[in-house]
């Protein structure tokens, strides 16, 4: 037999259910957390599919838990700034992907940077490496090499002669007796030893100047390539960042809408909803 409810106790339950706030109890907190999640209406667009699907859950599932929707309006609402969060974070990772993709790039250039400072190296092209620090570097290592060698053995090797030759001027009689292919007077040997002592000290304190010369250039370089990465001064940043302010937007209006339906679900004073007069104008 059916049961008749009376008119009075119908529009009572109603008034019950509407100033109804949810469980209060941790175990009906439990049971009725969950109960959100059936209707996903938005959860299949915005995950996609090479996204986590349970991290998604996990953070509708926070969302639900604290915010406690009641009724299925409630519940849409509270999925709806899930689905916000989520797409702000893709935002975020996007836009760290974008620096990182910048910081890859750079770091590419300074790699074929240093590709050509190795190449010129192997050449002996020594016009080449003095056009950078880590070239400049590399000579002056080189020209301590070079002392070392006449201090400690009297002559040059293959090697340092072969500097000598591709970058700078020497007679062949003069680069023989470097090398001890010719004999000649122990005064003789020690005033080319001299000499050449000399021009390599010389020439090191050209290549501290030069270097001083090419690091400001290169500093300013690294500097903006930085910054360029920092504040992505290109489109794509540019749009991440417009993305970035139009989740905000959306994210705040959600809330503000469900604190709204909650406040008036609990027979609280809902403040009037603020028209901007300019924008409807």
């Amino acid at each position: 037999m059916t049961k008749v409810v009376s008119i009075k106790k119908r529009a009572a339950n109603r008034r019950n259910a509407q100033r109804s706030t949810g469980p209060k109890s941790d175990e009906g907190k439990n049971a009725v957390k969950w109960n959100a999640l059936k209707h996903g209406l938005l959860a299949k667009a915005a995950v996609l599919p090479q996204e986590d699907r349970a991290e998604y859950e996990r953070l509708w599932a926070g969302l639900v838990e604290d915010c406690q929707p009641v009724g299925t309006l409630e519940a849409i609402l509270v999925e709806d700034i899930a689905a916000i969060c989520w797409r702000r974070r893709r935002a975020v990772r996007a836009e760290a992907a974008n620096i990182e993709w910048d910081t890859t790039d750079a770091r590419d250039k300074m790699h074929s940077i240093q590709a050509e400072i190795q190449k010129a190296e192997a050449e002996r092209d020594t016009a080449e490496l003095q056009g950078s620090v880590a070239g400049l570097e590399r000579l002056g290592e080189v020209f301590d090499g070079m002392a070392r060698e006449l201090r400690h053995d009297g002559k040059l090797s293959e090697e340092s002669i072969a500097w000598l030759e591709a970058g700078w001027q020497w007679s062949e009689e003069d680069l023989d007796a470097l090398r001890g292919a010719t004999t000649v007077t122990e005064a003789a040997k020690k005033e080319l030893l001299k000499v050449t002592l000399e021009f390599i000290a010389e020439t090191q304190k050209e290549f501290r100047r030069e270097k001083k010369v090419v690091e400001a250039p290169e500093a300013a370089l690294r500097d903006l390539v930085s910054a360029r990465a920092n504040i992505l001064e290109n489109s794509t940043g540019e749009a991440i960042l417009r993305y970035e302010g139009a989740m905000d937007k959306k994210l705040y209006a959600a809330i503000a809408q469900l604190e709204r339906l909650q406040k008036q679900r609990r027979d609280e004073t809902v403040p009037p909803v603020r028209v901007d007069v300019a924008k409807t104008a």
